[in-house]
């Protein structure tokens, strides 16, 4: 392995277990959590893993040569390639729009708290 994908699968594969273990933890209190909540948080920790893979995949894996069989067919194909390329910038967008609906129902939650008194 590359120098570079030892550092990034050695900050990924635990961030990983970090993300399931969460992810168990959330769903063990999801009845305490609004729906909301619960629903923006696993949906970000989902698209979070997705790119995680995914940028794994079109970003680095590229540098090994074991992997040379894989891309040879991405290459050969034609349309993988665009495909990983595009996936790479819509998961990104994907993160930041989830980052945004957390904070305004962050927000909403905070506000509606002052709106009761």
């Amino acid at each position: 392995m590359t120098r570079d994908n030892i550092i990034f699968v050695s900050y990924g594969i635990p961030l990983v277990v970090l993300n399931i273990l969460t992810v168990v933890s959330l769903v063990s209190i999801r009845k305490r959590l609004s729906t909301t909540f619960f629903i923006i948080f696993m949906l970000t920790l989902g698209v979070n893993l997705v790119t995680y893979i995914n940028a794994w995949i079109v970003l680095r894996l590229h540098l090994e040569q074991a992997f040379n069989f894989y891309y040879h067919f991405v290459n050969w194909t034609g349309f993988l390639s665009t495909i990983h390329g595009f996936l790479v910038g819509f998961f990104y967008y994907i993160q930041n729009i989830n980052s945004a609906l957390l904070t305004i129902d962050r927000f909403v939650a905070i506000a509606a708290l002052d709106w009761m008194e």
